[in-house]
């Protein structure tokens, strides 16, 4: 009788336990870039979570032919909380030191907020301005 006591007790604190350090669910995201009415060839979408959001990862997302999706990589979703977004966009023609392509407009930044769930759709819309006068950067490995 002390053992089975014992060993339901242990099994109680451990679900206590279990249940105060589990971390919300990801959110899946998905979504389309397009640039100038068109979907980028080539890109990458990068979630930086707000210093407020706990066990929160930063999170790259590839983009090609203007669609990204995090459910390419099982448990890459976002927590729920605020984001810094930056999307970086090429034409997807691979040359030297430039792996996805020339830059097509400057990188795209703003800020989102992610909601709990089990899927989200963004699309996002770079702004024809960040198309002029272009800083070029280096995207191969050296």
């Amino acid at each position: 009788m002390g053992r089975l006591l014992c060993g339901l007790t242990l099994a109680v604190l451990g679900l206590a336990v279990a249940g105060c350090s589990s971390k919300p669910a990801l959110t899946e995201i998905s979504g389309t870039v397009t640039f100038k009415g068109q979907p980028i060839p080539a890109g990458d979408v990068t979630f930086t979570p707000d210093v407020s959001i706990p066990s929160g990862e930063l999170r790259m997302y590839m983009v090609k032919d203007g669609k990204f999706d995090s459910k390419e990589k099982p448990g890459t979703g976002l927590r729920p909380g605020k984001y810094s977004v930056r999307i970086n966009g090429y034409d997807g023609k691979q040359i030297p030191m430039y792996y996805s392509g020339k830059q097509i407009f400057n990188p795209y930044q703003l800020e989102m907020e992610i909601g709990a769930g089990s899927g989200l759709t963004h699309d996002f819309v770079v702004p024809d301005a960040l198309g002029e006068n272009i800083k070029y950067t280096e995207t191969a490995d050296f």
